[in-house]
């Protein structure tokens, strides 16, 4: 390989994480639905909301306490009406989900298929991505301002549930993923550290 191309690598690596660090701040950012969203929901570790007591009591470790409470503030956020759930999701975020709003009564992947079209608007799943998830995301992705969060992303993943929606905003850090679904919102992808 070049010198050139050498010390072009080696300048996007060292790039990649300052601009990631700038726009996790909103630096950059230029959609005002998206700097809200970043800022507010996905970043605020600041805020007191009444569970920050609960999950610290079940979510051992400080990075497990800041997943499970950026979950929390999605579920607030997002304000689902139907909420799908895989059955191996773990019990915490259960527990965090049933905090965040405890009216929600979660449906399984398979029983999001049989509801009508844009009935679902939050998808919570977990890394194996299944036939009959990648089903139910994709149906919950086609509805109107509906939200994905996709624990453990990588890009082959999120790149098979956005084919041919031309209306995701995806935010990532490189192992979570959230895609949010909303006609009038322009395709596209946030790199950030949440």
């Amino acid at each position: 390989m070049p010198l050139k191309a050498k010390l072009r690598l080696t300048l996007r690596r060292l790039w990649r994480p300052l601009g990631r660090a700038r726009r996790s701040r909103g630096f950059g950012v230029h959609s005002p639905f998206a700097f809200r969203f970043i800022t507010l929901v996905l970043r605020d570790s600041r805020s007191v909301y009444y569970s920050t007591g609960k999950i610290r009591d079940f979510a051992a470790g400080r990075r497990r306490r800041r997943n499970l409470a950026m979950l929390f503030r999605i579920v607030c956020d997002r304000k689902p009406q139907t909420l799908v759930l895989p059955p191996d999701l773990p019990e915490a975020e259960r527990r965090v989900i049933h905090m965040a709003d405890s009216r929600l009564q979660p449906i399984t992947p398979a029983e999001a298929l049989t509801l009508p079209a844009g009935s679902c608007r939050l998808f919570i799943c977990l890394p194996e991505l299944s036939a009959e998830n990648l089903q139910a995301g994709r149906r919950v992705l086609s509805s109107e301002d509906s939200t994905l969060v996709l624990l453990r992303a990588d890009s082959h993943r999120l790149a098979t549930l956005k084919d041919g929606l031309d209306h995701i905003m995806t935010f990532t850090n490189g192992k979570y993923a959230v895609l949010v679904s909303r006609h009038g919102l322009p395709m596209q992808n946030f790199e950030i550290n949440f």
